[in-house]
């Protein structure tokens, strides 16, 4: 995880500000937290200079292959990170929340029922609590953005007014539904047909229309709004995903969050033992739904690597996990058993180049990684084509040497522009072969 200076909070807020309303324009890039990926490069015909990796010890005193643990997606709060972020209370009985309170992920939204974001917004929280409704707890929280939307406000208050009669969800679903027609309003409109739904929702219509000229319950909404203003937090949705604000919150990105979070549960927290024997060869023969591929493996010049590889297959791990990146023009990827490219075995091994096995032809294996050093894992990939760019930057375990036909069988599935497509070709099993 990357060191996190002062202006941490600052820049958490300001990443959200490219999909959202708001009040002072601001366009830093989300920080995306893909795990293991292997980029396109542009030119897959330029010459790179490989230099050999440093020759170091395979095994640590326990006789354990040298890794190192990879953190959990979310790593507990540092003591600058938690007053930075207490601006942002926890959740208590004041908030509007649904969903269950031991939730895997908790999503607190500080919205404005007219901007055209948040309507968004809702449209992906409700795909995702229909996908996963025991792991996703959502909270609403008012940030009215009025001097963008001016009857904002008083949506705000009419939802507050409908949560003390508990039915504060069903307004905020059918504010949200019909917020095109909604947001032209002037109030007078909007007011009578606040009254109205309230009526067709089965509330009290006159504690409703009381309860919407309250003085109390507009100041409290009022001032919560203008706290979070002097705290710099005035662009909607603004969304935080266990206390953490957060940029992206498309269903696709928070089902990957997701699916890491109930992998992590099951990972390993230790390195995985050394099984190899580099006297000997091995092969490894990957069964798919359209036949079995075979590999050579390189356990002399990548020993981690194919250990690893060996360990895993050993354990069962890779069986029932998809093919979740391929492109007949460049690679297939594999080793993610959450499917979404983010996560791994949770463990990661320092790169194994050498000069003597490159991606200058095709169906070379190798290691996918992030660009950070030494974050090899499990996850694999096998080239189409040569991919000398891939050179010098990531390790060669291996190389396919029967199969080729089935390895072309395999579908193309683009994770990168297409998140939802459907679930990539699965890898039956794997056998190792040693000789």
């Amino acid at each position: 995880m990357k060191k996190v200076s002062k202006y941490f909070l600052i820049l958490m807020v300001l990443i959200m500000a490219a999909s959202a309303c708001q009040v002072i324009e601001t366009t830093p890039p989300p920080v995306e937290p893909t795990e293991t990926e292997v980029p396109v490069e542009p030119d897959p015909t330029e010459d790179v200079v490989i230099v050999p990796t440093e020759d170091l010890p395979l095994v640590d005193e326990d006789g354990r292959m040298i890794c190192t643990i990879v953190e959990p997606l979310f790593t507990e709060l540092t003591e600058e990170q938690k007053q930075q972020l207490a601006i942002f209370p926890a959740v208590s009985d004041e908030d509007f929340s649904k969903g269950p309170e031991d939730a895997l992920i908790t999503i607190i939204e500080y919205t404005d029922f007219f901007c055209p974001y948040c309507q968004m917004a809702f449209a992906e929280f409700e795909l995702l609590m229909e996908k996963y409704p025991d792991d996703v707890r959502l909270v609403y929280r008012h940030l009215p953005l009025e001097s963008l939307h001016p009857t904002a406000p008083l949506a705000a208050y009419a939802a507050e007014a409908a949560g003390r009669q508990g039915k504060f969800w069903e307004l905020y679903e059918a504010i949200f539904s019909n917020q095109t027609e909604l947001s032209p309003l002037p109030a007078e409109e909007l007011t009578a047909w606040l009254i109205e739904t309230a009526g067709e929702l089965e509330m009290d219509v006159q504690q409703f229309t009381e309860d919407l000229e309250n003085e109390d319950l507009r100041e409290k909404i009022n001032a919560h709004t203008l706290t979070m203003f002097d705290n710099s937090v005035s662009s909607t949705p603004t969304v935080l995903i266990n206390g953490r604000p957060l940029g992206n919150w498309t269903s696709a990105y928070l089902t990957n969050i997701i699916e890491v979070m109930k992998v992590e549960k099951s990972l390993p927290t230790e390195c995985p033992e050394f099984v190899i024997d580099q006297s000997k060869d091995y092969t490894a023969t990957i069964e798919t739904e359209h036949g079995e591929m075979v590999i050579e493996l390189y356990d002399d010049v990548a020993p981690l690597a194919v250990n690893s590889f060996v360990y895993l297959v050993r354990q069962g791990f890779y069986d029932d996990v998809t093919f979740h990146r391929v492109y007949h023009d460049f690679m297939a990827q594999t080793g993610d058993p959450t499917g979404t490219g983010w996560s791994g075995a949770g463990y990661q091994y320092r790169e194994e180049i050498s000069p003597d096995y490159t991606f200058d032809e095709a169906y070379m294996l190798g290691v996918a990684k992030s660009s950070a050093p030494a974050s090899s894992g499990s996850q694999f990939f096998i080239t189409y084509v040569p991919y000398p760019t891939l050179n010098g930057g990531y390790t060669v375990f291996g190389k396919l040497i029967d199969g080729f036909d089935v390895f072309e069988m395999i579908t193309e599935r683009d994770a990168d522009n297409n998140p939802d497509a459907p679930a990539g070709d699965a890898i039956i099993s794997i056998r190792i072969d040693e000789k």
